[in-house]
């Protein structure tokens, strides 16, 4: 089998759609049933089931099939890297996954610092959320991600910690405080959003014997702003994601503080390329002397 009947079956598998991958590979939709066809025939196995109902299906073995595909192009751009390393050039493709938070407070400053001494090399980015971001790491379908640590199942590197914050609508009686007991927000309307948060929030709520009474659940940083401005609840959100959303409000720390641990997390960082490794160092040096 050939590098681009590799390619072609890694998309479909991704796609789960034969058109979908034709038309973003420049491709007849035959040509790409041919390539996939071949593999099939070469192996002897069947990689994907095509159902009538439900599409296009990736076999059992066609998952693990895909790992290794995703794997062998890794290895086959971490070569291309390298032969343009040796020859003084700066070209190749980096994927990196990040949940939203993440992706806006880390990417835009490790990319830009990149892009000043490296200007060829492509970003590609996935946005998801924080388990999302992890399985496409597990998956090899992207070479690095910034996640919530720990993760056990591969090589993670800590950046930084996210410290929780309480956010304060105008006139509240909480504002003359200089830090705010987790005790003293016990049955409060508090307003809290989904994308990594809410696992560290009711931890640290339970340790403290503290309920929490979650008025309202939002999805994203400025639905959860505008609620407090319009006083219908307290605001806790970690002070990363607040910090990308410019906002007039009272922020005040929580006591005992409430953390999660921020990192990149790389499949194999021995075996990642010359572009994920500069990656790392790039985050590294910009986020690494952040609070721990």
């Amino acid at each position: 089998m050939t590098i681009t009947q590799i390619i072609i079956f890694v998309r479909v598998a991704e796609t789960l759609n034969f058109t979908q991958t034709a038309h973003e590979l420049h491709m007849t939709q035959p040509a790409v049933s041919h390539a996939i066809a071949s593999i099939e025939n070469e192996l002897d196995v069947q990689l994907l089931l095509r159902d009538r109902k439900k599409g296009v299906l990736l076999t059992e073995i066609g998952q693990k099939v895909l790992l290794q595909f995703r794997m062998m192009l890794q290895s086959m751009e971490k070569v291309q890297q390298q032969v343009a390393a040796e020859k003084g050039l700066d070209v190749g493709t980096i994927t990196i996954g990040a949940f939203p938070s993440a992706s806006a407070y880390f990417l835009p400053p490790i990319i830009h610092h990149i892009r000043q001494h490296y200007p060829n090399l492509v970003f590609d980015l996935h946005e998801g959320s924080t388990n999302e971001v992890k399985e496409w790491v597990h998956s090899r379908e992207i070479e690095a991600g910034i996640i919530l640590l720990p993760d056990p199942e591969v090589d993670v590197i800590p950046l930084c910690q996210d410290d929780m914050v309480i956010l304060l609508p105008d006139g509240h009686p909480f504002q003359s405080h200089n830090k705010i007991a987790i005790r003293d927000l016990n049955q409060q309307d508090m307003i809290f959003c989904k994308g990594g948060h809410e696992v560290a929030i009711m931890e640290g709520f339970e340790r403290e014997q503290s309920q929490l009474q979650a008025q309202f659940i939002t999805h994203n940083i400025s639905t959860l702003v505008s609620m407090v401005r319009q006083g219908l609840g307290m605001g806790i959100v970690s002070s990363l994601a607040l910090s990308t959303f410019p906002h007039d409000l009272t922020v005040k720390e929580t006591t005992p503080l409430i953390t999660r641990q921020i990192g990149i997390a790389i499949p194999s960082l021995r075996n990642a390329s010359l572009a994920v490794q500069l990656f790392v160092r790039t985050a590294q040096e910009l986020f690494t002397d952040l609070k721990q």
